[in-house]
């Protein structure tokens, strides 16, 4: 339940619908209080104020939702019949009704503005991030704009000073002096050629610095976007818990007051019998409100878009150069982000050994596991952030960047155009410079489709994100069955750009891929030795639908011959001849 609270409140919009929602139950409960506390003044004005007080209960009952609305539409239509005993209800209304619904209102006030006060600033410092972002971009295209104007300006220059500005050391320079020279201290003339090939300099030595600030601001705004998506589960299981104490403690009201009717006298026997056929529930009530802010929603990831890659006013050898050194960047970040996985899944491997051992040996195994993962992680702490899925999702940003940027070098060098299945999630808007902002928008997979004691669906999903894989001595990839899979849901690379001359600038990167794969490997391969092992079968304990198309649809008490266990609790085996990968807690062994 928690989590399917949580999923409909995502984003700058899922914040806005969700203090929007607690506002109106604040404002709800204590509308009803003052409400109460006007029916028990309006006790002693008999039916006037009774039928005053009902009219005003008909109203705020529209404001609620699921069963709570049933309640107070009751109570409505029944305040028309109480005309006795108005002392003592009006004495019970004051007291144990509208007093404790009051002082419930204004406290749960005060924890509501400390919480969007928190969510407030995280909010803030993820716009920050993002306006920060802009001004990097701005600069990076202004400054390659600049550079491209001054090749312009020095090509457009005659062949006799370009030659003259080059050879500066011949004595002959002196005899032909240019309309735009200058003279050094030294009394050597320098063009207008050099003068603006130093200018060049210069402004090439600016952009790499341009460059590596817009690479750390593009970083930070993913950092900040998770960081404010981190607490905004945190505030949402806050607001939930508030909303739950709210309308739980409205339905005890109300069965306060439905036992106080007990005692009226007998005309009043089946006003009180309707009060209690009143029943509330805060889960599904909870639920019935969540669902009307439901939305579509989706992560947003800013992607890296530089000059090069647009601009085709560009010299071809410049923006090669320029695709490049993005490529060899991407690349390593991609590198140092798989490092960081490796260590998150050795360590999560280490803390489950450890836990099985007694108390004694799993404190100490647990102590050697953090000092040993400390010393794996001081290489590139920098990189690795709140979980597994958070690298992951920063993985995604590098890999996406990189596939959008190797489409454009290959279209400029005339390889085979790549090919993903997240390439139609690409969107791109402009502004009004003309500069691009890509983003790439990934489905945000609802909480209550895995069933609780299957992996996490954000884990699995950072699974099904394309990575790098381990690096090998060997170029082939081994395969542990006799059939070839699929390759999994990803990045997809063709070979034949290999085969290129070494005339080829990128022969370079691709040469240093030889070592790994371009592209992510099949995920259910193993870097462990074949080694034959025995048929074994499982038994499902647990119906699964197949989310994607490398798995397998489960009904429970089928039969599956296992082929591999994976250290993420996924298993891979056949079921009625087909091969595919399906969740290893949704089965148990066959004795």
């Amino acid at each position: 339940m928690p989590e399917e609270f949580r999923d409909c409140f995502v984003g700058e919009k899922g914040y806005d619908a969700l203090k929007k929602l607690m506002r109106n139950g604040n404002d709800f409960c204590t509308d009803i209080a003052k409400c109460l506390q006007e029916r028990s003044d309006a006790e002693t004005a008999y039916a006037r104020a009774l039928r005053k007080n009902g009219d005003t209960l008909q109203k705020l009952a529209g404001r609620a939702k699921g069963t709570l609305f049933t309640a107070f539409t009751m109570l409505a239509t029944l305040i028309s019949k109480e005309s006795e005993a108005h002392s003592t209800m009006a004495n019970i209304l004051l007291t144990d009704i509208s007093i404790p619904m009051k002082n419930l209102a204004e406290t749960q006030y005060k924890e509501r503005k400390s919480i969007e006060e928190t969510l407030n600033g995280k909010f803030k410092e993820w716009n920050n991030a993002k306006d920060i972002d802009n001004k990097c971009r701005s600069r990076h295209f202004e400054k390659s704009r600049e550079i491209e104007a001054l090749h312009l300006n020095i090509s457009s220059l005659p062949k006799t000073s370009r030659r003259m500005a080059r050879d500066s050391t011949k004595e002959n320079i002196m005899s032909t002096p240019l309309v735009m020279s200058c003279v050094l201290p030294g009394g050597r003339h320098i063009s207008a050629s050099e003068k603006m090939e130093m200018t060049i300099q210069k402004a090439e030595e600016d952009l790499g610095k341009i460059e590596k600030k817009y690479h750390n601001s593009t970083k930070n705004v993913e950092i900040a976007r998770q960081l404010c998506a981190v607490e905004m589960c945190r505030g949402c299981n806050q607001m939930q818990k508030m909303e739950y104490e709210r309308i739980n403690e409205m339905d005890k009201f109300i069965q306060t007051y439905v036992n106080s009717i007990r005692g009226f006298t007998d005309t009043m026997n089946q006003v009180c019998c309707d009060f209690n056929s009143i029943q509330v529930s805060p889960n599904d009530d909870i639920i019935t409100e969540a669902r009307s802010n439901l939305q579509t929603t989706e992560i947003e990831i800013l992607l890296y878009d530089i000059y090069a890659e647009y601009e085709q006013a560009m010299g071809e050898q410049r923006r090669i150069l320029s695709l490049m050194r993005w490529i060899d960047m991407l690349k390593k970040d991609i590198e140092i982000q798989r490092q960081s996985n490796n260590v998150s899944a050795a360590s999560y491997c280490d803390g489950s050994l450890s836990s099985s051992s007694n108390d004694d040996d799993g404190a100490m195994r647990r102590g050697k596991n953090k000092r040993r993962e400390k010393k794996n992680t001081q290489g590139f702490s920098s990189e690795i952030l709140i979980d597994r899925s958070s690298t992951r999702l920063l993985q995604c940003l590098y890999e996406a960047s990189l596939f959008k940027i190797e489409c454009v070098y290959n279209h400029i060098k005339k390889l085979p155009e790549k090919h993903s299945e997240y390439a139609h999630r690409l969107t791109k808007t402009y502004n009004d410079k003309g500069d691009p902002t890509t983003l790439i928008r990934i489905p945000l997979q609802p909480s209550t489709e895995t069933h609780p004691s299957a992996p996490s669906p954000i884990r699995y999903f950072a699974e099904a994100i394309p990575m790098f894989s381990q690096p090998t001595m060997q170029s082939s990839i081994r395969e542990y069955s006799t059939q070839r899979q699929a390759p999994p849901i990803g990045w997809t690379v063709n070979d034949n750009h290999m085969t290129h001359t070494a005339s080829d600038p990128y022969l370079k990167y691709n040469q240093m891929a030889t070592t790994q794969a371009g592209y992510p490997v099949l995920m259910t391969q193993s870097t462990e030795p074949y080694r034959q092992k025995p048929v074994k079968h499982v038994r499902v304990t647990h119906p699964y639908k197949a989310r994607q198309t490398d798995e397998l649809t489960l009904k429970k008490g089928d039969i599956i011959m296992l082929i591999e266990r994976r250290e993420d609790e996924w298993c891979k085996g056949n079921l009625e001849g087909r091969t595919g990968l399906f969740p290893g807690t949704y089965v148990e062994d066959v004795k």
